[in-house]
């Protein structure tokens, strides 16, 4: 599953958890990688220096966005260090579940730009409009310009939409939304794609 930033992926994997899939979340893994002992926090302490240590250990999460959200370059660098030790885990996970014979659904909001597309059964792509999204990240406490900020880190939620088997479209109710996730889920899960 992908889509843009506050699109609502993880409500939606919330559902199909409950509706008895495995979840694994790429955004969860790559903070266990900067989180302390994590693999990459040496790297990414050495690619942008001691003020993005935290001061228990590992990366301070905060710190870091300021600075990659700020600079494309950056963030190109960070996704470099970050990107393939993800990938390794996210690959390891789907390769345990398919031998286990189970619903597995990875949430990948860098599916495309990480160019992860090809590892998986199928695509769904969350998407919301960009005043719902903005709205969202609001919620969340970020300013406008920080919210546009993280939006122009990824892809245009149209693009992925474009590439996706599946679209889910998240500006409506939670009613609709679960509406549109069994939809979903007994399309690609119940009956196998």
């Amino acid at each position: 599953m992908t889509g843009g930033i506050a699109c609502g992926k993880s409500t939606v994997a919330e559902f199909w958890r409950q509706w008895g899939a495995a979840v694994l979340d790429a955004d969860h893994v790559a903070h266990a990688l900067i989180a302390p002992g994590g693999e990459c926090v040496e790297a990414v302490a050495r690619e942008f220096g001691d003020r993005v240590r935290a001061v228990q250990g590992g990366i301070d999460r905060r710190a870091l966005g300021a600075i990659v959200f700020a600079d494309t370059s950056a963030l190109e660098r960070l996704n470099r260090l970050l990107h393939p030790a993800v990938i390794r885990r996210m690959r390891a996970w789907a390769d345990g579940i398919r031998r286990a014979g189970q619903v597995g659904v990875a949430v990948v909001p860098l599916l495309y730009e990480a160019g992860m597309e090809k590892a998986w059964d199928a695509v769904v792509c969350v998407a919301a409009r960009e005043e719902t999204m903005l709205a969202r990240l609001a919620a969340r406490g970020l300013s406008p310009a920080a919210a546009r900020a993280r939006i122009a880190s990824q892809w245009p939620v149209r693009e992925k939409m474009a590439r996706a088997d599946r679209v889910i479209d998240n500006d409506g109710d939670r009613t609709e939304l679960e509406k549109q996730c069994r939809a979903i889920w007994n399309d690609l899960f119940e009956q196998g794609e």
